[in-house]
C-alpha cells in the first residue's frame, strides 16, 4: 500500500502496525493452557508406554525360566538372544532420552528457570518466544536443532536394525528398513513463506513460546520410548514366533447355569448348560456336580438334562472343584441351588425390543401359546401388517401411522378346539428425533484442523434399540470472524467438505481461524418413515 503523505496519518499507521506486531507476539494464557494438558497427556502416554517395556523384559525373563523352553534349546538361545536385544533397545533409548532431556532444561533455563512458587511445576517464562529459537536455532555455539535430529535419526535407523532380518541368525542388522517405516519418528515439516527450505529446526522451534517447545520435546521422547516398544514386539515376535499377548489369568470362579428355559409345562425336556465362570484352559481335574452326581464335561461345560414334572418352583443343586492353575491347590465351590418352574398352558405375544411399534421400521415380535404347537398358531392383525420372519413364530410388524394396533391370538388345542386367548394392544409411535453431530460432537470447542478434515453432519440417533439411520439432508451455515462480516451458506447435502459438499460451504470450513464461531442451524434429516425433520443446530468456537 502507498504511505500517505501527511505527518499525523503517517505516525497514526506506524502505531497501528506496532500494535499489531505486539498483538501477534503475545501468546493468550489458553493457549499456554492447551499447551500444558497435551505435555501432560504425552507424559501419561510414556508412562504407560515405559510400563509395557518393563513388563515385556519381564516376560523374556520369565520365559527363561519355563521348564519347556530350558528344555528346547534352540528355543531358549532364541529367547535368551531376543532378550539381549531388547535390553540394547532399552541403552538406545535410555541415552536418547537423555539428551532429549538436556534440551528441555536447556530452554527452561534460558525461560527462567521452574518456578519454585508454582504448585505444578510450571516454568517462569512459559510465554518465551526467545528461549527455544535461542537455544535450538540461533545460539552462539553448537545449534540444538539440528543436533537433536541428527541424534534423532541416527537413534531411530539404530533401534530399528536391533530387529534381525531372519528368523534363525538372531544378530542386528545393518539397517531394517521395514520396521525403520513403522516407527513413530518423523521429522516432515509444513512448508511456509517464512519456512521455504522446510527446515526442521525452525519449523519446530521458531517463535514458540517455551511451554510449546517442552511439549514437542516431550512428544519426540513418546515417540521414542514408542519406538522402542515397537522393537520389543517385533523381538518378542522372533524368539516365539508369534506377537506378544498380555496372558491374563482369572482368579475368580462360580457356577453359572444356563436353562434353555426357566418355566416348564408338564412333560417338556428340562435342559441347562452349566459352567466354572471365568474359566481358562489351565483349569486341571474340573468335576461338576448337579444333585450330587458328576456330569460329563466337554471343554470346561458341563450339560445337565431332565423331564419336567409336578407344577410350581423345581431345584437342581450344583457344585464344582477344580486345580487352581496359579498354585496348584485343588479348591471347591460350595453347592448352590438353581431354581426353575414348572407351569400350565397359557398364551403371551412378546415383544423382542420394547412395549411400542414404530413407524418405518421392523418391529420384531414373537408369539407363543404354551401347550399350543407352533404351526396351530393363527393371529388376526389391526392397523398393522404381520411379516414371517426366520425362528419359530417370529414375525416383524410394520405400521403407518400413529395411533394403536391391535393383535388378536388364537390356536388350536391337542382335543382340535380353537381357543382363543385374547386381544394384545399396543401403541404406534414415530421414531424420536436424532440430534445432529459434528466430530461426534454436540457443539462448543473444536479446533481449525478437525473441522476441515470433517466430512459431514450426521444424524444420530440415542437411546433407541432399533438400528435406524437418518440422512442429514439440508442444513444452513453461518460463520462470524474476528473483525469481518457474517457470511453464510446453504447445503442440499449432509457433506462439509470433499466433492460431494457445496462449494461455498466447503470454502468456510476450510478456512476457518482460532477465535471465529461456526454455525450449523436448521438442520434437517430423513429416517426410514420419509418424513423429514428439523433435528437442531451445532455450533462452535475454533479454538486452535
Amino acid at each position: 500500500m502507498s504511505l500517505p503523505k501527511e505527518p499525523r496519518q503517517l505516525m497514526i499507521n506506524l502505531m497501528y502496525l506496532v500494535l499489531t506486531a505486539l498483538l501477534a507476539m503475545n501468546v493468550s494464557s489458553e493457549i499456554l493452557n492447551a499447551f500444558t494438558i497435551v505435555d501432560n497427556s504425552i507424559n501419561q502416554s510414556s508412562k504407560n508406554i515405559a510400563s509395557k517395556s518393563s513388563a515385556t523384559i519381564v516376560n523374556f525373563k520369565d520365559a527363561l525360566e519355563d521348564k519347556k523352553i530350558i528344555s528346547d534349546p534352540v528355543k531358549f538361545q532364541k529367547v535368551q538372544a531376543c532378550l539381549a536385544l531388547a535390553q540394547q533397545a532399552i541403552v538406545l533409548r535410555n541415552d536418547m532420552e537423555k539428551d532429549l532431556i538436556a534440551y528441555k532444561n536447556l530452554i527452561i533455563d534460558r525461560a527462567g528457570g521452574i518456578d519454585p512458587e508454582s504448585p505444578t511445576g510450571e516454568i517462569v517464562r512459559r510465554d518465551d518466544l526467545d528461549a527455544a529459537t535461542f537455544v535450538m536455532i540461533e545460539s552462539d555455539g553448537p545449534k540444538k536443532g539440528p543436533e537433536m535430529k541428527a541424534k534423532l535419526e541416527k537413534f531411530k535407523t539404530a533401534v530399528a536394525a536391533l530387529v534381525p532380518l531372519g528368523d534363525e541368525n538372531l544378530v542386528p542388522s545393518a539397517k531394517n528398513d521395514t520396521v525403520e517405516k513403522r516407527l513413530p519418528l518423523n521429522f516432515d515439516v509444513l512448508k511456509s513463506e517464512e519456512n521455504v527450505n522446510n527446515d526442521w529446526s525452525y519449523g519446530n522451534f521458531h517463535m514458540v513460546p517455551a511451554v510449546g517447545a517442552i511439549t514437542i520435546i516431550d512428544k519426540y521422547i513418546n515417540d521414542v520410548r514408542n519406538s522402542e516398544s515397537i522393537v520389543m514386539d517385533e523381538l518378542w515376535a522372533k524368539a516365539f514366533g508369534e506377537k506378544r499377548r498380555q496372558e491374563q489369568v482369572f482368579t475368580k470362579y462360580d457356577v453359572l447355569v444356563s436353562p434353555s428355559s426357566n418355566y416348564l409345562l408338564p412333560g417338556e425336556k428340562y435342559t441347562a448348560t452349566i459352567m466354572v465362570g471365568a474359566y481358562n484352559d489351565k483349569i486341571g481335574n474340573l468335576v461338576i456336580n448337579v444333585n450330587g452326581s458328576p456330569r460329563p464335561i466337554k471343554d470346561g461345560v458341563a450339560t445337565f438334562e431332565t423331564v419336567a414334572s409336578g407344577k410350581g418352583e423345581q431345584t437342581i443343586n450344583v457344585s464344582a472343584s477344580y486345580t487352581d492353575p496359579n498354585d496348584g491347590i485343588s479348591k471347591s465351590i460350595p453347592s448352590k441351588p438353581f431354581k426353575y418352574y414348572v407351569g400350565e398352558a397359557q398364551a403371551t405375544i412378546s415383544l423382542d425390543k420394547m412395549n411400542v411399534f414404530y413407524i418405518g421400521v421392523d418391529n420384531p415380535i414373537t408369539l407363543s401359546a404354551s401347550g399350543v404347537p407352533a404351526g396351530s398358531l393363527s393371529f388376526n392383525a389391526e392397523n398393522c401388517t404381520l411379516t414371517k420372519a426366520d425362528g419359530v413364530n417370529k414375525y416383524m410388524v410394520r405400521v403407518t401411522a400413529p395411533g394403536k394396533a391391535k393383535i388378536t391370538l388364537s390356536g388350536k388345542l391337542s382335543d382340535g378346539q380353537t381357543k382363543t386367548f385374547g386381544t394384545y394392544e399396543y401403541r404406534i409411535k414415530r421414531i424420536p428425533d436424532p440430534i445432529p453431530v459434528i466430530a461426534g460432537k454436540r457443539g462448543g470447542t473444536i479446533s481449525a484442523s478437525e473441522l476441515s478434515v470433517q466430512e459431514a453432519i450426521f444424524a444420530k440417533l440415542e437411546n433407541f434399540d432399533f438400528d435406524v439411520k437418518f440422512v442429514v439432508t439440508s442444513f444452513e451455515l453461518g460463520i462470524q470472524k474476528k473483525r469481518a462480516d457474517y457470511m453464510t451458506a446453504s447445503s442440499n447435502t449432509q457433506y462439509l467438505t470433499g466433492p460431494n459438499a457445496v462449494k461455498s460451504v466447503a470454502d468456510i470450513v476450510e478456512r476457518v481461524k482460532i477465535g471465529d464461531r461456526i454455525y450449523f442451524e436448521n438442520i434437517k434429516a430423513v429416517g426410514p418413515d420419509k418424513i423429514t425433520r428439523p433435528i437442531g443446530s451445532v455450533n462452535f468456537i475454533i479454538n486452535n
